[in-house]
């Protein structure tokens, strides 16, 4: 995989410029040293208008650095999708190889498995700041999981197929309107 590290420094957008991993600052409280992965959604937080002349020569800058697209939104909006996005999937990795069965998988497993864990090989002291740092939005996200999951237990406790197919029609439908966009 492909890894970058940005920091732009000065930068004219306002006191708090976002970047998928970074956090950007006019001043120098700015974080040295995010990593941002080739092709990821680069969220930035200017507050200028879409085509302004500030976004353009961010795109016109960034563009080597192959970012699928950027994208403009505010601190509070890029910090909660990126709790959904990108924090929980590394939550749930790491949380799911904790499993005694983890340690047999082999020859049972295939794509889900890799899928599900493929960021569970994660660098501790970076997400556990991130997390922090994100802590409320993220905190959110695990507790609406925490919630679903319930759901699927008691589903399968009560032996209520209904529900069950209910539960899993119901997620498969979220997934089709999720990719129809």
């Amino acid at each position: 995989m492909v890894q970058r590290s940005i920091l732009l420094e000065n930068a004219s957008a306002g006191p708090r410029t976002t970047l998928y991993g970074a956090v950007l600052c006019k001043d120098s409280s700015a974080r040295r040293g995010a990593v941002l992965n080739e092709g990821a959604v680069l969220g930035e937080n200017a507050l200028a208008e879409e085509g302004s002349a500030l976004l353009e020569r961010v795109k016109e800058l960034l563009s080597p650095a192959g970012f699928g697209s950027i994208t403009m939104a505010s601190a509070e909006y890029h910090d909660k999708m990126i709790a959904y996005t990108s924090q929980m999937a590394h939550v749930v990795s790491n949380a799911f190889v904790k499993s005694p069965r983890a340690q047999e998988h082999k020859g049972y497993s295939a794509g889900s498995y890799k899928d599900l864990t493929r960021v569970a090989w994660l660098n501790e002291d970076m997400w556990t700041t991130l997390f922090l740092e994100n802590r409320d939005f993220l905190l959110e996200e695990i507790r609406l999981l925490q919630e679903h999951l319930e759901e699927y237990a008691q589903a399968m406790e009560q032996n209520d197929p209904d529900r069950l197919r209910a539960l899993l029609a119901e997620g498969r439908i979220c997934k089709e309107k999720v990719d129809a966009v």
